[in-house]
């Protein structure tokens, strides 16, 4: 017990501080862009808060095992060289004893981001969403500021004004940009140049128009195949910009029991994703054990290199396996959990390799 108390206090005590550095760094690029968006008029100041405290927990699904598995390969590595492994094993305790240790407080956090990922993803999700929708409906578009651009992100556009004029209600010297794609999958780059334009009120849930005067429209095919240009007197963009919002994160902000009955592909690659991410902090924490495996005095820089590889290989193979969930490239099973499979085969071949040559190394008696 005294064992475990200490590993597993080693172990916790750099996931702490990892995640308050992570979260650190997210909050403040998070902070910058919604003060950003609260300083062109398009949310107010609490909002711009709430909406950072928000996207800072769904990021801590994955910041926590990250946090977990940097946090074991550091503490085991340090071991390693201070001879601190050598004396265990002169003690009687095995590897195997060991990844008891380290796989209680795996579990421990592997619990909290199952929560994190199955009840608290979708909430957070759905708070960004109604807030956003509801600053949205606060907005006047003749209210945005002239002389910066502006991403409206819910619709996409980004928009800039060289000027205001508050006698009309008009923004002079505009420019729109959008990117988006056709119902063949053709992405077009959308510019919009026009010497005023009047923007509407976003309500959310309601359409209105974006009435652009005196300019050109240019769609610019991202395959170089075919490129368009008008030029107009004046012109109007339907705007329906919460309804799209609300597509983007719509599996995402669905509760786990929703998305359980589903059999959109999307749906059902994203409950495999919270269903699984307590798996990835498991075997990513049990796979730093045997990888920070090294000799005194030798260099720890190959232990770190071959474990952050593995790391980079296994959230890109999730990635890409999700990826293909969602396009049906993959059946629904084995689905996303194929995924895990090296990992786990990795983990018991390295696991087995470690058991062997300690056996080699036990002095007779």
């Amino acid at each position: 017990m005294l064992i475990d108390r200490y590993i597993i206090r080693e172990i916790l005590r750099p996931v702490v501080m990892g995640v308050g550095l992570f979260l650190l760094i997210y909050t403040g690029f998070s902070l910058s862009k919604n003060l950003s968006m609260a300083a062109d008029g398009l949310i107010d100041t609490a909002t711009a808060l709430k909406l950072v405290g928000l996207s800072s927990i769904t990021t801590l699904e994955v910041i926590l095992p990250t946090s977990m598995f940097f946090s074991v390969l550091f503490v085991m590595v340090r071991m390693y060289q201070n001879g601190e492994m050598t004396v265990l094993a002169s003690v009687g305790i095995s590897p195997q004893r060991l990844m008891v240790s380290v796989g209680t407080a795996a579990l421990f956090i592997a619990c909290v981001v199952a929560v994190l990922s199955v009840y608290g993803r979708p909430w957070a999700y759905d708070s960004i969403y109604r807030l956003e929708t509801r600053a949205m409906s606060q907005v006047e578009g003749s209210d945005l500021a002239a002389g910066k651009f502006v991403t409206l992100d819910a619709e996409g556009y980004m928009f800039i004004a060289d000027e205001r004029s508050e006698a009309d209600q008009l923004h002079r010297g505009v420019f729109l940009f959008q990117t988006h794609q056709d119902n063949n999958g053709a992405a077009y780059n959308e510019l919009i140049r026009a010497e005023t334009a009047r923007l509407p009120r976003f309500d959310p849930g309601e359409e209105a128009l974006l009435v652009f005067g005196n300019g050109y429209s240019y769609l610019l095919d991202q395959g170089g195949q075919s490129d368009w240009a008008m030029r107009f007197q004046e012109m109007s963009i339907v705007w329906g910009a919460a309804e799209r919002a609300r597509e983007k994160i719509r599996n995402k902000a669905q509760s786990t029991a929703a998305l359980m009955r589903s059999e959109d592909p999307k749906d059902i690659a994203e409950y495999q994703w919270r269903l699984s991410t307590p798996l990835a902090t498991f075997l990513l924490a049990m796979l730093a054990l045997p990888l920070a495996r090294s000799k005194p005095r030798e260099s720890r820089m190959r232990a770190y290199v071959i474990a952050i590889a593995v790391y980079v290989l296994l959230f890109g193979g999730i990635g890409v396996v999700r990826s293909f969930v969602e396009q049906t490239r993959l059946p629904e099973y084995p689905g996303l959990w194929i995924a895990y499979l090296p990992p786990a085969i990795l983990l018991l071949v390295l696991m087995v390799r470690l058991t062997r040559r300690r056996t080699r190394a036990r002095p007779c008696p």
